[in-house]
C-alpha cells in the first residue's frame, strides 16, 4: 500500500502521517524533514537547500527537489508501502506520480487531503515550536510554557522554525493553494481522494480518516 497525505501547514497532516504509518506499518516519506536534514549537510546541496528554505523561505527549485526525491526513494525497498507526507505539492512534482517517471514504479492506492482554514494554520503554526534534537512537535501554552524550557520529552533545547512566522506561513499557504489545487484535481478524477476536515480533534480526524480509507475499499 502506498498513500499520499497533503494539506495546508499546520493542518496535523504530520502527526496523522505518523499514526497512518503505523496502522499500516508504512515507510515514512516526509519531505519537508527530508530537506531539512540535508540542509544541515556541510555540502554544495545542503548549503543550496538551507539558504532557500531557510534564509529565503521559500521552496527549492524543481531539479533540487528531484535530486533529492529520488536519492530518497532510492534508499527504500521496492516491497516496502511508503506513506509520502506533502509531496506531490506541485503539478511538476505530480509528475513523478503519473508514471511520467521511470525511477517512481509505485501504485498510489490514496490521497488524503487534510484540509484548514488559513487562520487556523496561522495560530496553530505561530504556536509551534520543536526541539532540536528529535524535532519532538511542542505547543505554546500547552507542552511549553516559556522560550527558555527545555523539551519536556527528550530534554533538549527547543527553537521556532523560522518559517513559523506569520509573514512566511501566509506566503506558503499562497504557495500552497495556488500550486496544489491541480495535485488535489487530478488525484480526486482518479477516484482515490480522501477529503477531511482538519478542524476537530486530532482522535476525530484519525477516526475521519480511517473511516473514509475503509469506505474508499468496500
Amino acid at each position: 500500500m502506498n498513500i499520499i497525505i497533503l494539506g495546508p501547514q499546520g493542518s496535523g497532516k504530520g502527526t496523522q502521517a505518523k499514526m497512518l504509518k503505523e496502522k499500516f506499518d508504512l515507510e515514512y516519506f516526509e519531505m519537508g524533514k527530508i530537506l531539512r536534514d540535508v540542509a544541515k549537510e556541510d555540502s554544495p546541496l545542503g548549503k543550496l537547500i538551507h539558504e532557500t528554505i531557510n534564509i529565503k523561505g521559500v521552496l527549492v527549485d524543481n531539479d533540487t527537489f528531484r535530486e533529492v526525491f529520488f536519492k530518497k526513494l532510492g534508499e527504500i525497498s521496492k516491497e516496502k508501502g511508503i506513506l509520502f507526507e506533502g509531496v506531490p505539492r506541485n503539478e511538476y512534482q505530480l509528475g513523478f506520480f503519473k508514471g511520467e517517471s521511470i525511477e517512481m514504479d509505485r501504485k498510489i492506492d490514496a490521497v488524503i487531503v487534510i484540509n484548514l482554514p488559513e487562520e487556523d494554520s496561522i495560530e496553530r503554526l505561530s504556536k509551534r515550536w520543536v526541539c532540536k534534537e528529535n524535532e519532538h512537535v511542542l505547543i505554546m501554552g500547552k507542552d511549553i510554557r516559556k522560550e527558555s524550557e527545555k523539551c519536556p520529552i527528550c530534554g533538549s533545547e527547543i527553537f521556532q522554525r523560522v518559517d513559523d512566522t506569520p509573514k512566511r506561513i501566509k506566503t506558503r499557504l499562497g504557495i500552497y493553494n495556488k500550486d496544489t489545487k491541480p495535485v488535489i484535481d487530478y488525484f480526486r478524477q482518479k477516484g482515490i481522494l480522501v477529503e477531511i476536515d482538519g478542524r476537530p480533534s486530532i482522535g476525530e480526524v484519525r477516526q475521519s480518516i480511517l473511516n473514509k480509507l475503509k469506505k474508499l475499499y468496500e
